[in-house]
């Protein structure tokens, strides 16, 4: 597992503009940039069931699901 990448003082939008060039995907909280793990079966399992759902609930209606990341 990766470890939290401290970055005190980091904006928001210098995070922003660095998140940009980066090759994995980070979290920023308060300030702080962390490495994300990648997703496990179970997460996909429900991502996948909960975007059906509301897929199937919204249809006909004005608006829309993505089952990723937008």
């Amino acid at each position: 597992m990766n470890l939290p990448q401290p970055r005190p003082g980091f904006s928001p939008q210098e995070y922003l503009e660095w998140e940009k060039l980066q090759e994995t995907r980070n979290e920023y909280i308060a300030g702080e940039v962390f490495a994300m793990v990648g997703a496990r079966d179970a997460h996909n399992t429900v991502s996948g069931n909960l975007y059906m759902l509301f897929r199937t609930h919204l249809r006909g209606g004005p608006c829309r699901t993505f089952a990723v990341d937008m």
